[in-house]
This record gives structure tokens, sequence and C-alpha cells, in this order.
């Protein structure tokens, strides 16, 4: 056995003490300062495994909640006037409350262009009576456009449609309502024969909604390609994709002020800095790289669950979405770290696929582009980061980038990068990194779920997820109770809501941990069928994969309590919970 062999064995024979000692002597669970999270309120769609429930608004005047339908390319309204304040009965398959269903046109026009065929709607915001819905087009490379309704009369009513960017995958108002954001993502088609920019735009709702967006680019970025991958930025794509095509705007937030926005790239592993006075694009900058030697992780799926410590291994941050709040007048920024690896596979004859250039895989189809292997694919440089031991079972299996690693460009890896970083983060406004919950997560997740950590969100399977991206933090959402700052992270795969005390920024505390969903059903929702192939007792299993968070807070709420509503992709379902600090 050679030298890092006996180095990895001792990592796990020491972690495998510290786990038995967590389980009798940790208070993850029943923290000091618990923040109570009760169940109080759920609706079902009735449809799973296609996005019935994914993005959510309050929409405070009427006491109601918009979701973002993608099943339906609609938006479902949920009243919320009758809500209760006591726990509901039956948790995993009670529903007690109904929806009104907005259907959106199938083609609009707006002042710049004629009959633009909509796909599905990605994205809603609600300020006073106005109602913004962001639509990709029918063609997501082609530009897609932002609906406004106004809600002031009885039934939302459609009054503009304004052009905006590719693929518009986020759209937030300003917090005086003068202004509507939108991050357009801009990705590839399957093939990568097309690939947009991505792009921030800008529409003016104040005095009245403009005819036409401001739309911001990243060209000016095209010649510094080299000076934003020394700060982190990764750019993973063909060599001839510029800057501005590879850089895909995810989510946006939105300073206390309105004076500046912050947009996670998260393919990117970078954030842009937006000045909404100058309506320019200040900065794009890297989040850098989170050092797995300084915190445990389960690197495998097939090796039982071990949390370990790695030398040479690291993750890239890769935020989904975006929160913001302020502490003693200083703004901070936080992220849901989920990951994600570009890869586009599609369609395709073998002889069509080898024709265009492209790979072909048995199982997958043909791939235009990956970044995404397993680690026991690359050539490790030697002494080697993964030992032939643990290449079957152990961290071979970790699925890592091929785009980092291989430093002097020799074809041999010196270092790993895996996507995500299993937790959430506070950054400063010049996106240097103030807090990261390292891997408490995940050692909260195993005391909580034992043999059911790092499920998938798809079927109860244990350690399902140990290989790819943990429990993957999705959403995350700020909200104040009792004068204090609390942050709620969704965890997309485990299913559970996280939930941080955030007073100080430098030093959060874990306040609670809650999760709907029934571990012990046999079920099965295959959304990569069409139709959506289901079996089991998945109408019985609960709430599955978080996507969209919003908090109410206790002035508007409408049973006077502070609660927190949640958009459950695959289970088609939106729960709440009435929340109560200690």
């Amino acid at each position: 056995m050679n030298p890092s062999k006996h180095k990895l064995v001792a990592l796990f024979a020491i972690h495998s003490a510290m786990l038995s000692a967590c389980k009798t002597t940790s208070s993850y669970t029943n923290p000091d300062n618990q923040l109570k999270m009760e169940l109080v309120a759920r609706y079902t769609s009735g449809q799973f495994g296609e996005g019935a429930a994914e993005v959510l608004a309050y929409d405070k005047q009427r006491q109601s909640l918009y979701v973002v339908n993608g099943a339906a390319k609609a938006i479902d309204i949920i009243p919320l006037s009758k809500m209760p304040t006591t726990k509901l009965s039956l948790p995993y398959t009670g529903s007690n409350l109904a929806s009104q269903r907005l259907e959106l046109p199938i083609s609009i026009s707006t002042a710049t262009q004629q009959d633009i065929a909509l796909g599905s709607p990605n994205s809603l915001a609600i300020h006073d009576n106005t109602l913004a819905v962001a639509v990709e087009n029918k063609n997501k490379q082609k530009q897609g456009v932002v609906l406004f309704y106004s809600l002031s009369g009885g039934q939302p009513a459609l009054s503009k449609a304004v052009s905006v960017g590719a693929l518009p995958d986020m759209v937030t108002f300003s917090h005086d309502g003068s202004k509507v954001l939108v991050a357009n993502e801009g990705e590839p088609s399957k093939d990568y024969k097309q690939d947009p920019e991505g792009s921030v735009s800008i529409i003016m709702t104040a005095p009245r909604i403009a005819n036409e967006a401001i739309t911001l680019g990243f060209t000016a970025f095209n010649s510094q390609r080299d000076n934003l991958m020394a700060t982190g930025v990764k750019f993973a794509c063909p060599q001839t994709t510029t800057v501005a095509q590879d850089l895909e705007p995810e989510y946006i937030t939105i300073s206390p002020d309105d004076s500046t926005a912050f947009v996670s790239l998260q393919e990117n592993n970078a954030m842009a800095v937006v000045d909404l006075q100058s309506f320019s694009i200040k900065s794009v900058k890297g989040l850098g790289y989170k050092d797995w030697n300084q915190y445990s992780i389960d690197v495998s799926n097939k090796d039982g669950i071990n949390l370990s410590r790695y030398e040479n291994l690291y993750g890239l941050y890769q935020p989904d979405s975006l929160a913001s709040y302020q502490v003693n007048g200083k703004t901070y920024i936080l992220s849901a770290n989920e990951g994600d690896a570009r890869e586009y596979i599609y369609e395709a004859t073998e002889a069509e696929c080898k024709a265009a250039g492209h790979k072909y895989d048995d199982e997958d189809g043909c791939i235009s582009y990956t970044e995404e292997f397993r680690a026991k694919k690359l050539s490790i440089k030697s002494p080697s980061i993964i030992d032939s031991y643990y290449q079957k079972d152990g961290i071979g299996r970790l699925k890592v980038t091929n785009v980092l690693g291989d430093e002097d460009g020799d074809g041999l890896y010196e270092k790993l990068y895996s996507f995500g970083a299993r937790s959430f983060s506070i950054w400063s406004p010049d996106a240097e990194l103030v807090y990261d919950s390292g891997d408490e997560f995940d050692r909260i997740l195993l005391e909580h779920h034992g043999d059911n950590f790092n499920n998938n969100e798809s079927e109860n399977k244990g350690d399902n997820r140990s290989d790819d991206k943990g429990s993957e933090p999705e959403a995350i959402t700020v909200g104040q109770i009792n004068g204090r700052p609390y942050a709620f992270i969704g965890l997309e795969r485990q299913g559970g809501i996280m939930a941080y005390d955030i007073g100080q920024p430098h030093a959060p505390k874990f306040s609670g941990y809650t999760i709907n969903r029934n571990f012990d059903l046999e079920f099965e929702i295959d959304d990569d069928t069409s139709p959506v192939s289901l079996s089991g007792d998945y109408t019985k299993v609960g709430d599955l994969a978080p996507e969209g968070l919003t908090f109410i807070d206790a002035e508007t709420s409408p049973n006077g309590q502070p609660l927190l509503a949640v958009a459950n992709e695959v289970s088609g379902s939106v729960s709440i919970y009435q929340l109560s600090a200690p």
C-alpha cells in the first residue's frame, strides 16, 4: 500500500470515530436557538415530475400566492385568506388549499417583435398591482419576453409584453418597483449549433411600463478571459465560444437601496455586479474554490456513507439562488451553492453524430459538449490524487470538471474540481467570501436521516447523490422574525429546508431543519420520459424538490404569523410553514 493510500485509510478511520461520537453528542437537530417551522397548509397540483410548482411570489394586497406551473405552461393562483394556524393533520397527502388557473398566451407581439411563439414560463415577481412573468421563446435560443399583468381588477389582465434576452430564467422587481430585472441565461442548443449570449435586461416600470428593455451583455469582457479565469471564473465550452456567449446569468438579487444588482453566473462559478444608476455591468468576479481538505465530503454512492477530507480536491460554489440583506448598514449577499455542469446531449444516429464531430454514447446519445467526467476517467499526475484502491468505489466515482486541474497543461491533473459546495455562503458586495456553512449541511442531514442521507428527489434511495452534488442547496430567501434576520435554504435533492440566524454575517447560527417527506415508501418519478413515468406510492410521499421559496412577514401574512411558502417541483406541491422564533 502506497503512502497516499495509507493517508486516505487513516482519514476514513478517523472519520468513522467522529461519526460515532456525533450520533450521541451532537445537538444539530435540537439547537438552543431552534426556529419552529410547522406545516399548516399545502396545495397539490396533481402533476408530478414536470415542474408543476417551480417559482412562487406572494401578492400581499390580495393575500394570494402566484406559482409557476411549468407542466401546464400557466400560473396557479392560490388564495390564502383562510390560512389555518394549526398543524396540517396529513402532512404527506393533505391538501387544504385550492387554486385558480391563469392561462398564458401561446404567442405574443411586443413593440419590437411580432407573433413570438412562447414556450414555458420560468419565473414571476409581484410588486403592488403588477405581476411580471418571464417566458422563454418556443425556440429557447431566441429572445424571450416578460408579460405584465394588472392585478387591480377582479382577474389578472395582460397589459403589456416586452422583449428581453434569450431564455429569461429569473425576473425580479427593484424594491421601489421602478424597474424589473431579468436574468437571461442564453443557453446553447443541445447540438451546440446555436449559442446566444447571456444578458441582463432592465425594464423601467415607473411612471409606466416601458415598451423596450435595456439589455446589458458581456461583450466588453470578451478580451478578458484569462483575467477572469485567474479570479476563479470557469469557462467550459468549445474553443470558438466567446466569453459573452459562455457567461450565463441564473439569478438576481438587488441591494436594499436599489443601487446595485448581483447576478449569479452559476455554470461559471461567478457573480456579476450591475450598476443600476448607470445601467452597466461593473464587474464579473469568480467566487473561488472550496478546499475539501478543510471540510468533510461524501464523494461516492458505492462505498456506504463516508464523510472524509481529501487533499487536492476542490468544490466550485456555483450558486443558483441569491438573496441580500443589510446588517449595520452593510449589504451582504447569500448564495445557495447548488453546482451545475455544462453538458449538451441530443438525439441522433451514430453516423449523424460522428459526422457532426460529436461523441456518440450508446446510453446517452449524441454528446455535443460535456465537461462532466467521473474522476477515475481523468489522467492523474503521480503522486496520485486517486489511488487505484479507491477508483472503483471511492473518490473515483465523484463527478468533476475536466476544464480545471491540469495546471501545467501536460494532460495530467494535479487537482480535482467538483460541482457545487454543498452549503450556503455569505459574500461581500465585492464577491469576497464572508462565511460558508462548510460541511454542516451534510452532518445535520446524516444525523437526521441516517441511511437516507444524500437521497434523490425522484425515488427513495439513500447515498444516491453523494457522487454528484449531494443534497444540492438550490433555493434561498431571507426574512425577519422578531427583529432577527433568518436565511432559509431549500435542498433540491434531499427535500428539506435549513434555517439559520444570520444576525452576525461572519458567524450565522443553525436554527432548525424541517422536511415533509416519507422515506419509508417505494416510488419512482422519471421525468426523463414523455409522458412522465410514475410508479409506487408517489402520491403519498410528501414534498419533493424545493425549487422556490418566499417569506411572508407577519405584518402582511393572512393569519398574522410569519410564513415560509415552498414550491416543490417534482411533487407539484406547495407547502406553507408557520414560523416562530424562540
